[in-house]
């Protein structure tokens, strides 16, 4: 990130309070604050709690554009509700990853064409040395999981309540994989579980 993305350079946002002279303060917004790039200097009123208040409030705003959550939610509870599905998604995933055998972890077939004419017929695979896709997903995901945890801290969200929304998640997901291994599902069953289930979650989150 540069400076003028974190609104510490000339082409960032300002303070815009006004000095004792009457002129517009020219430093930086949030400068000297814990909120560096939003709101008052600290000259201007930008340590006393209100500004606080409202910088927090602003940066989850921002957070909550970022990750795209499309209701009409207050910004801290969306949040939290990210992290909360996030932390479920990387549970359930994980599981994935370990019913895994070590040498599906790191070679696949990443190529099958169909031969269905001329004088050899059938199907040319390829294989190749490279991560399962499960194990792309889940590094992704996990990586998805601290972004938005560390917004919803920075935004003022109390870490109790962040791990409480990680360890929930993680618990709906456990139980969810419980009950697919109870239903003893076709190999065409499960294919679908990954499209399935997390699209029921959001729904309901």
């Amino acid at each position: 990130m540069n400076d003028n993305q974190n609104g510490t350079g000339h082409g960032g946002a300002r303070c815009g309070g006004t000095n004792r002279g009457g002129q517009t303060c020219g430093h930086p917004a949030g400068w000297g604050t814990d909120h560096p790039g939003i709101g008052k200097c600290k000259h201007h009123g930008g340590s006393t709690p209100t500004h606080k208040a409202a910088a927090k409030a602003e940066m989850a705003r921002r957070a909550v554009a970022t990750y795209g959550l499309p209701r009409e939610v207050d910004p801290a509870s969306a949040l939290l509700e990210e992290v909360h599905r996030s932390a479920g998604h990387v549970a359930w995933l994980e599981q994935k990853v370990r019913d895994l055998d070590e040498d599906e972890l790191v070679w696949g077939v990443v190529e099958e064409v169909d031969k269905g004419y001329g004088e050899f017929t059938g199907t040319d695979t390829t294989s190749a040395a490279k991560p399962n896709v499960w194990l792309e997903l889940y590094q992704k995901e996990r990586k998805h999981l601290t972004d938005v945890s560390k917004a919803a801290l920075a935004a003022g969200i109390a870490e109790r309540q962040v791990r409480l929304a990680e360890q929930q998640g993680a618990l709906i997901a456990s139980v969810i994989g419980r009950i697919l291994d109870d239903l003893e599902l076709s190999d065409e069953q499960r294919q679908m579980v990954g499209t399935v289930v997390p699209r029921h979650l959001r729904a309901i989150a």
